[in-house]
């Protein structure tokens, strides 16, 4: 799939959804996992902690 696809799915929802009168239409199907929904990783750190040890492991 190219990023063209990816745009033009992106493109087509949002024009449902100026286009729609009261309900929130579905939107175009995508062949991935809800990115919303699930989390990868876990940690305990600030956000600002995080990028420090990002950083430094970066090599």
């Amino acid at each position: 799939m190219s990023r063209e696809w990816i745009q033009q799915a992106d493109f087509i929802d949002a024009f449902y959804a100026a286009n729609s009168n009261g309900r929130r239409p579905k939107p175009y199907p995508r062949p991935w996992k809800d990115s919303n929904t699930s989390r990868l990783g876990k940690t305990t750190l600030s956000p600002a902690e995080a990028r420090e040890v990002l950083k430094k492991n970066r090599g």
